[in-house]
């Protein structure tokens, strides 16, 4: 069952390890496969290691429909984004070091430091703590559903959703990207924003 998508979801998940976006069995990923299905991640396995065969397919109560392994606990907060965004087929989130520093320190990337922030992110939120795994995780993303298309987690890492697997893939590596250029920029001073006349130049 959805042999190609399980089979694209382990190159993802090799990549996010290889572009050093996930350590070890951190982070989960999923993919709409169909109305009633969703393909996730399995807990405990390392990305870089993951094999197509050990997706687990689930339902939106979040049964186990194919799978011997035991899906990600995280699998609330996939469902919650499915549910208010039905453009949405595929969700990544991992704990990504400059992005998750970010999120440590309680601030949100700023939109007005470099173009690929408005132009391939836009509005980057940024949630309260919440229990990993828990309800609490869902209250903290779903405010964040309709306006944006990345969120970083309090004390926690970052989440991106897109049209596609490659698309929730690109917005978590450049949201990376963006947060590291940034946390570096400092080393040589205070970096400086793009006007408000320029920013208004740019479309997403």
């Amino acid at each position: 069952m959805y042999e190609k998508e399980k089979k694209e979801l382990e190159e993802i998940c090799h990549l996010l390890y290889n572009r050093n976006l996930v350590t070890a069995s951190d982070g989960n990923v999923s993919v709409r496969v169909s109305d009633d299905h969703i393909l996730l991640t399995p807990s405990g396995k390392n990305k870089g290691m993951v094999k197509a065969e050990e997706m687990i397919v689930l339902d939106l109560e979040g049964n186990t429909i194919e799978g011997v392994g035991r899906a990600s606990k995280e699998y609330p907060m996939h469902r919650v984004i499915y549910q208010n965004r039905p453009d949405v087929k595929a969700v990544v989130h991992t704990h990504p070091v400059f992005g998750t520093a970010f999120a440590l320190a309680g601030k949100t990337l700023p939109e007005d430091y470099l173009i690929e922030t408005k132009m391939m992110l836009g509005k980057v939120g940024l949630t309260d703590y919440a229990t990993p795994g828990t309800l609490e995780m869902v209250d903290a993303v779903e405010p964040y559903l309709a306006d944006c298309q990345a969120v970083l987690l309090k004390n926690h890492g970052a989440v991106t959703w897109g049209k596609s697997l490659t698309d929730a893939f690109n917005k978590m590596e450049v949201l990376e990207s963006i947060a590291k250029t940034i946390i570096m920029s400092r080393v040589l001073g205070e970096p400086e924003k793009i006007s408000p006349e320029n920013m208004a130049k740019m479309k997403k």
